[in-house]
């Protein structure tokens, strides 16, 4: 059995005035209506996101009946939404359901983000550290780039690049092209990272509709198919892990191509979570697209890597990874053949899931 998806649905990202249940509403609608359904065909809901994010506890309260899920069988992943897509594909192929609606919501606008990062920290060892993401995030860059002696204009060249693809991209957020002096000027932010090298806090939610072959094929006579799917949690201590490298991406990456019969090199598009333009490169080494300390390479040669612009563009924190896989899915859709996309989560890229979509 195969399971596809047969409807997507994207809203804008950026700071949205509307309650983060109505922009969860419109994104399922909108995958209603791109696959030419009603409600009550969905048969179960798959909800992903973080309670912190959106300012609420129990957050399925407002959720679930936005992506329809009333009287429906519902269930929610309080990781990013690409895990819950993970979710929602078990449970089609376990025979149980047919259809499933997946919707992942990010509204960082809703909380202080730094303050809330710090609960997810254990109280005893991390927590009065005051670590947040962004530090996080630093001490990796800074560690994979002394080790591979990366220059500053690299890091700036990723950031434009993304810049330039987020333009094209409707659903982006930052919509402003950028240059590399301009992005070596911008003040730091937190060394080694400046300001301009950070992504934004956003917006918005995504919706997909799965289903399993042959409601898929009746539903769309083109599904997406989900081809391979691979997951892994690092260790949760930082002075556990080489922070140099994206462990559980690779991981991830190597149970997902296991899966789907491929390697990168059967790969044509690529939507990966840099949420710093080092984790760009990190990503692709880890992905099987270049070897360690080479992902610059993989950028210059221009082969399709974020054409969405990135979390580097777009970071709503609980979804970024579903919109990076939304995004793949429409690359599929317009042409391309197989793709992968990959998502992190956790203080230094802790966890990692790696999905592959294609068209056959």
């Amino acid at each position: 059995m195969r399971v596809g998806i047969v409807g997507i649905g994207m809203t804008s990202f950026g700071t949205h005035e509307e309650p983060f249940y109505n922009v969860a509403y419109e994104a399922a609608r909108k995958a209603l209506e791109d696959a030419e359904m009603e409600r009550h065909e969905i048969d179960n809901v798959v909800l992903g996101g973080y309670d912190v994010s959106v300012g609420r506890t129990i957050s399925n309260m407002y959720t679930a009946p936005a992506a329809g899920g009333y009287l429906k069988d519902e269930i929610r992943v309080s990781d990013d939404a690409a895990y819950a897509l993970a979710l929602a594909y078990m449970r089609i192929r376990s025979g149980i359901f047919d259809v499933a609606m997946v919707l992942g919501y990010g509204h960082c606008s809703e909380t202080p983000m730094e303050l809330v990062e710090l609960l997810t920290l254990d109280p005893f060892f991390h927590r009065d550290l005051g670590l947040s993401y962004q530090m996080s995030y630093a001490m990796q860059s800074y560690t994979y780039k002394v080790r591979y002696d990366v220059e500053d204009e690299v890091s700036a060249e990723v950031v434009a690049e993304a810049r330039k693809r987020a333009l094209k991209y409707e659903y982006a957020h930052l919509k402003e092209e950028v240059t590399v002096d301009e992005v070596l000027s911008s003040e730091m932010a937190v060394f080694p990272l400046r300001k301009l090298e950070l992504p934004p806090w956003s917006d918005g939610c995504i919706a997909l509709i799965l289903a399993e072959e042959t409601v898929a094929r009746r539903i769309n006579p083109e599904p997406i198919w989900i081809e391979g799917l691979g997951w892994n949690t690092g260790n949760y201590y930082l002075g556990s892990r080489d922070l140099a490298e994206l462990t559980s991406t690779r991981r991830a990456a190597q149970m997902a191509y296991r899966m789907a019969g491929c390697d990168a090199r059967g790969v044509d598009a690529a939507e990966v979570m840099d949420l710093t333009p080092y984790h760009r490169l990190m990503s692709l080494e880890a992905l099987g697209f270049a070897e360690d300390g080479e992902g610059m390479e993989v950028v210059k040669t221009g082969i399709p890597v974020n054409r969405s612009g990135g979390a580097l563009c777009t970071n709503a924190h609980g979804t970024t990874g579903l919109f990076l896989t939304a995004s793949l899915a429409l690359q599929i859709r317009e042409g391309a053949d197989r793709g992968v996309a990959s998502a992190v989560s956790g203080y230094a890229a802790q966890n990692s899931i790696v999905t592959v979509l294609g068209a056959r």
